[in-house]
């Protein structure tokens, strides 16, 4: 008689590990998910907040098997958003915090496995400062800037047709550009040089450095176009676009080229350049 119990208990005490053994898989497998962080800039804008909501709702419709979190670069707007007791962005409500904060809040976590997305443009100071970031206990790979990839200056401007000026318009792709690293505007002038070669009106013209915006207006104002159509080249529409290109300014690129003008919105509300770093991202998760 106390074999058969001894018996039954053996079976059931197997059956239980057997159950646990399976629970605390499922928990490991759900853990080793990827988790997709978002490198940012960053917006204190209304209208750039909108640009990024447009991009995490586009990320979690992509890959909602994934958890999506951000870390914002800007220290001073991370700063910004805390000293107006905004605590919590987009329509998720994506924790305000420094992307340091955020790699390290899901280490704490026990999380491993991260693809970190680098929502840049440029491979500049920001892209070098998020790459410097510690990443000690996490297995992190990496989705970098849009120009990082060669074939991106022809796939972005692809990507970007369907917002040209139509018409007898000219079409003027506005970046931010640096002055201080005219080496980071390398991709920029090459951006410049395609669209000169393969479309009509076509130019790229930045804030700071090369293309200078001075030659661009000269060779728009001696053709015959009658509009202007400005595109967005950043992630955001924020002050330099409101201000330094649609201002009512002397000085804003609107007020000098002088002809009727219309803008684009923040690359990151588009969806065919989300399309391309969605691709990004897919063919990094692969890789885990």
């Amino acid at each position: 008689m106390q074999k058969k119990n001894l018996g039954r208990l053996t079976i059931l005490v197997a059956a239980v590990v057997l159950v646990l053994s399976g629970c605390m898989s499922t928990g490991k497998a759900a853990d080793a998910k990827p988790v997709i962080v978002v490198a940012a800039f960053g917006s204190s804008y209304e209208s750039g907040q909108s640009n990024l909501n447009d991009f995490d709702k586009a990320l979690r419709e992509a890959f909602p098997e994934n958890e999506v979190a951000w870390g914002f670069t800007a220290a001073f707007i991370v700063n910004k958003l805390h000293d107006e007791g905004v605590d919590t962005v987009f329509d998720s409500n994506v924790p305000v915090k420094h992307i340091s904060d955020t790699l390290t809040d899901l280490q704490a976590e026990g999380k491993t496995n991260v693809v970190m997305v680098n929502l840049m443009l440029m491979v500049g100071g920001e892209y070098r400062e998020a790459m410097g970031i510690p990443t000690t206990g996490l297995n992190v790979k990496y989705v970098h800037p849009m120009l990082y990839y060669p074939e991106n200056i022809q796939n972005i401007i692809t990507a970007l047709e369907g917002e040209f000026a139509t018409g007898n318009g000219a079409t003027i792709v506005c970046a931010h550009g640096n002055e201080k690293y005219p080496e980071y505007n390398a991709e920029l002038i090459q951006m410049d040089q395609y669209l000169r070669e393969n479309y009509d009106n076509a130019y790229v013209a930045v804030m700071e450095g090369t293309p200078e915006f001075d030659p661009v207006m000269e060779t728009v104002l001696e053709s015959d176009v009658d509009h202007i159509k400005f595109i967005t080249f950043m992630m955001t529409f924020g002050d330099h676009m409101s201000n330094d290109v649609m201002g009512d300014e002397e000085d804003s690129f609107k007020t000098q080229i002088g002809l009727p003008a219309e803008c684009s919105d923040g690359l990151a509300s588009l969806p065919a350049v989300q399309a391309l770093i969605v691709q990004k991202i897919d063919q990094t998760l692969a890789q885990f």
